[in-house]
């Protein structure tokens, strides 16, 4: 009974897969599937009793040669059959039924969006062509969802979906972009369905840049901002980052409407904050690792995402002008906290604190009076400032640097001199020593003030001239004022007119207050004044002849010698008004002149023509009535006021 069910079992199950077993005919296109390599070539499922025989090579179609038939097993084949043998074997021919399986292929993507395999055969202008059967046009704008390097695709298998299909032009358009945007579009809805804020998922870094990292997530891409990669601070992304890594983050925030996705890396640990009060304690001392220097201070990590300022004042009790003079980027210091402020997520450090104040015993260390060696750190307008040790800085004022007077303090000092100096004032509140260095010596303002009075003559080395006058050094530490307007009797414009730099004189004291360091002296004080002699050679009523040398509106300048003229006013030009001296006289005539006035305050001289004219009449008057007797003053008056006149403007 067993025998008779097992047999009919078998018979069913023989009528099925016969029924599936198709009739094959020569010339007749099947697609098949390769099964595996043989001696002599491919066997190729074709759903026939037998498995066809594909040879691995052919004559080529519609030309001299052969083509090779390259093939992986479980591929699928277009084939025609050529030849069934008296053995029952089944050849068959790919290259007879590339041209019409591949057309079959090709509808059937363009219809129905069926994707194919297709190898890259070579790169042409604007994309690449392809083989799907047949040559196809893969545009470079349709190879990838980004720009890409088109040699990277060469002799390489792509998945692609025909675009455009022309059969009578034998025009073919394929798009590998096509297929990876439905793929995308697949993976991004599974990725949407699934996504929930809290998450942690894994990507693939796709882009960075200086705000952040994009993630993909499957499909749809999430931001990794740069603040949510660390608690600590971040450097370069690129650095920590690179395009194809896979990371593993948090989602933080998700906007289906807008489609945007907020990434964390750093809530993938604690918070380092949450407990700091536990790790760091004011007063203590912690150790950390510079990590950034600014013009203000430094930063130092204490862990990872928890970092304390030491701020440029607290890193050494002296004074520091970088924060590079004290430390560098990763050295490992120590230092006290001094102040946690937990709601800032502020951490105040100190590293001079871990040490002693030098200040605490200034005043034993550095009493009043005494005298100190100390180096020149800074100089400005108002003095110097020196180191005296590390943490105590003094300054030495302006004042203080010599008995003379400074205008410069590099007339005395200059950067990293070492000098002595006497504490004069310990200023606590500014946490400075108010040094000396002319305190070292005499004074010598108390010694002049024995030996000079105003009148006394003193000889000076020009120092320095100035634009009011010069200063004179009379003794090694004081100086005394040449003002311009003592140099020299006639007006100057500049002292370097008559002096130089280093040259002696015999000098007159003429304003003399050693309580205020103050001396004036002048030279021309011991020069003859030639104001003097000029009173004597033209005394007030004196008529002597000169030449015109300036003709303004209210008058003319005639000059008697060189250096020194006179002004005639318009008023003392003529009998007769004139309403411009321009009418009579003009520059370079040589006139008459008398001398009617001498000012010993502006030291300048009065003149008159017409007085002049009118006493040399009346000696003429005299001296021609003594010769020729009675004549009357009219006629001779008369006759001589015409013959100036008219002499004058000629």
């Amino acid at each position: 009974m067993e025998n008779e069910n097992t047999k009919e079992q078998t018979m069913n199950l023989l009528s099925e897969n016969l029924d599936q077993i198709r009739v094959v005919r020569p010339g007749e296109l099947i697609k098949g599937k390769v099964v595996k390599k043989g001696e002599e070539g491919y066997f190729v499922n074709i759903n026939y009793k037998a498995e066809g025989i594909l040879p691995f090579k052919e004559k080529a179609q519609g030309k001299e040669g052969e083509v090779e038939n390259q093939l992986e097993e479980g591929e699928e084949v277009w084939t025609i059959v050529t030849q069934i043998d008296d053995q029952g074997y089944i050849w068959l021919s790919r290259e007879q039924a590339r041209y019409q399986g591949a057309w079959i292929d090709i509808e059937e993507s363009k219809e129905k969006g069926k994707v194919l395999t297709a190898r890259v055969k070579k790169k042409v202008k604007g994309g690449l062509i392809v083989d799907v059967g047949i040559n196809a046009f893969l545009p470079a704008s349709c190879v990838d969802l980004v720009p890409r390097n088109l040699d990277e695709f060469l002799d390489q298998p792509i998945q692609v979906k025909v675009i455009e299909a022309d059969r009578r032009n034998r025009n073919v358009v394929v798009s590998r972009k096509a297929v990876l945007e439905e793929e995308a579009n697949r993976r991004k809805n599974e990725t949407v369905a699934s996504l929930k804020v809290g998450q942690i998922r894994k990507g693939v870094v796709r882009n960075i840049t200086n705000f952040g990292v994009f993630v993909d997530l499957g499909g749809i891409d999430g931001l990794l901002h740069v603040s949510e990669v660390s608690w600590g601070k971040v450097g370069k992304l690129e650095d920590l980052f690179e395009k194809g890594q896979e990371i593993e983050a948090q989602v933080i925030a998700w906007n289906p409407e807008k489609e945007e996705i907020s990434l964390s890396l750093k809530r993938l640990t604690p918070d380092p904050w949450e407990n700091v009060e536990e790790k760091v304690k004011a007063g203590e001392i912690i150790k950390g690792k510079v990590v950034s220097l600014k013009d203000f201070g430094v930063f130092v990590e204490i862990e990872e995402g928890l970092e304390g300022l030491i701020h440029i004042s607290d890193l050494s009790w002296g004074y520091v002008k970088h924060p590079r003079e004290v430390v560098k980027v990763g050295d490992i210091v120590e230092a006290r906290v001094l102040e946690i402020d937990k709601e800032k997520k502020r951490i105040s450090l100190g590293l001079k604190q871990v040490f002693p104040d030098p200040w605490e015993n200034i005043e034993e260390k550095y009493p009043l009076g005494s005298q100190i060696r100390v180096k020149v750190n800074k100089i400005n307008t108002r003095g110097a400032l020196v180191e005296v040790e590390e943490g105590i800085e003094g300054k030495i004022p302006l004042e203080e640097l010599s008995w003379k007077r400074v205008s410069r303090v590099n007339e005395v000092l200059r950067r990293n001199q070492l000098v002595d100096a006497k504490v004069i004032e310990i200023d606590r509140k500014n946490r400075q020593l108010i040094l000396s260095l002319r305190q070292l010596r005499p004074n010598p303002w108390e010694e002049i003030q024995k030996q000079w009075n105003v009148g006394d003559m003193v000889e000076g080395r020009i120092q320095r001239l100035m634009n009011f006058g010069a200063f004179v050094e009379l003794s090694p530490e004081v100086e005394a004022l040449l003002p311009l307007s003592e140099i020299n009797w006639e007006p100057l414009r500049h002292p370097s007119q008559i002096l130089r730099k280093g040259q002696t004189l015999q000098l007159k004291i003429i304003e003399f207050k050693p309580e205020e360091q103050r001396i004036v002296v002048s030279r021309k004080a011991l020069l003859p004044d030639p104001w003097e002699g000029i009173k004597s050679r033209y005394p007030v009523g004196s008529v002597h002849e000169g030449k015109v040398v300036r003709v303004v509106d209210f008058g003319a300048f005639v000059e008697l010698e060189e250096g020194w003229d006179g002004l005639v006013h318009i008023s003392e030009i003529a009998d007769q008004r004139i309403s411009s001296p321009s009418e009579i006289l003009k520059e370079g005539d040589r006139v008459k002149v008398k001398v009617i006035k001498l000012d010993d305050d502006e030291r300048k001289i009065g003149l008159s023509i017409k007085q002049a004219l009118k006493e040399e009449e009346e000696k003429e008057h005299r001296e021609h009535t003594a010769a020729n007797g009675k004549v009357t003053l009219g006629d001779v008056i008369g006759e001589k006021l015409t013959n100036i006149l008219h002499n004058l403007k000629k």
